[in-house]
């Protein structure tokens, strides 16, 4: 692989952070394709921790991934390139469009494109949650683990961190300490 500059790094990040929409389930597939697929900067599975992490950790988990990708790749400049470029337009985009909301929120027209975003949204997440099953859930193991995970969210409406650390833990009593 050829060295990545921090311009690299901080162009992909803006590109990601200016072509998608929506929050983080939203945001993974072009992240995935721009950063596994097209520049092969992260492997599947380095894709698939990096989110693991970012949603274990506190603030936003698309930013939370993308910092540790950025530090997979050039260290502590390199997470800082990373939020940098993928904050950048969405943060100038906020401020122009908190101010047009406020003066136009009562528009039909307004009103019925939130609604036609909010359903392809939907999609986009359906989309991603299939795509992370396939490679991710390989035995009965792990989709219990699924199951598990989607029934005490849906049902039980456990904590998302706690869940995430306790199956860790389990996860290492059902696939043991080594190989």
């Amino acid at each position: 692989m050829k060295q990545i500059s921090l311009k690299d790094i901080f162009l992909a990040f803006l590109k990601i952070g200016t072509f998608s929409f929506g929050g983080v389930y939203s945001m993974l597939p072009l992240f995935e394709k721009e950063l596994v697929e097209k520049r092969g900067w992260l492997t599947s599975e380095e894709f698939i921790d990096g989110v693991a992490i970012g949603q274990m950790t506190p603030g936003p988990p698309i930013v939370n991934t993308g910092i540790c990708t950025g530090y997979k790749l050039k260290k502590i400049w390199g997470a800082v390139t990373a939020v940098t470029g993928m904050a950048f337009t969405g943060t100038v985009l906020a401020i122009i469009l908190a101010v047009f909301y406020v003066k136009t929120k009562d528009s039909h027209l307004l009103q019925s494109v939130m609604k036609g975003a909010g359903a392809a949204v939907v999609g986009l997440l359906l989309s991603v949650i299939y795509k992370m099953a396939v490679r991710t859930i390989k035995d009965y193991k792990s989709f219990m683990f699924a199951i598990s995970a989607f029934l005490a969210l849906a049902l039980f409406k456990t904590n998302p961190i706690g869940l995430i650390f306790a199956a860790g833990i389990v996860g290492v009593i059902v696939y043991g300490w080594r190989k």
